[in-house]
């Protein structure tokens, strides 16, 4: 029989058996999850089609380490294929990869971006406008610098599906304003 309140057995304190409860959901709350298998943690990373757009650098189990890009995580299969920067199409299993880095901008290489196509839209814009419409150079300006902003907003994502390698190389170059983000740590870190 239970008490009709919090469904506690009969005779128990309904505050005593509220309590119990929430004692057994923390402590199951705090019991450690397994890891996820690495197939699951690829294919989870790489089905956003935003992951497959930036430049990796992976190192395998027998000791290589190599540059790639263009990354698709055949699910059938359960291979990360990539093309390496060479153009070599390459299957790896997953657990071959020992470690798995992405390059990516820092905000304000995208802040820099941002600015210098506002303001060259804006400054373009400001001189042709007039001479091709009856718009005025403030007008645009306006339209310019809305027009810069959606190149800022397009530029990275065109230019990474299309020139995959030479997205990879401009992001070199950025030095400081680019960074690896691990995406499988190295088993000793």
């Amino acid at each position: 029989m239970t008490n009709r309140v919090c469904g506690a057995p009969a005779g128990a304190a309904p505050a005593a058996y509220a309590r119990s409860v929430r004692r057994r959901a923390r402590s199951i709350s705090m019991m450690t999850h397994l890891a996820r298998p690495l197939h699951v943690i690829l294919a989870d990373h790489f089905a956003d089609p935003g992951a497959s757009r930036h430049p990796l650098r992976l190192r395998l189990a027998s000791g290589e380490e190599f540059d790639c890009h263009a990354p698709c995580f055949d699910v059938n299969q359960l291979v990360l294929v990539v093309t390496t920067s060479d153009g070599v199409a390459r299957a790896i299993r997953p657990d071959e990869i020992q470690a798995l880095d992405e390059r990516r901008a820092r905000w304000p290489a995208y802040a820099g971006l941002t600015v210098a196509t506002v303001a060259m839209g804006a400054g373009i814009s400001a001189l042709l406008v007039p001479l091709l419409s009856s718009f005025t150079a403030v007008y645009g300006a306006l339209f310019g610098a809305l027009g810069g902003g959606v190149a800022a907003a397009v530029v990275p994502s065109v230019l990474a599906s299309v020139i995959p390698l030479g997205y990879a190389r401009l992001l070199e170059r950025l030095g400081p304003l680019a960074y690896w983000r691990t995406i499988l740590p190295k088993p000793d870190a």
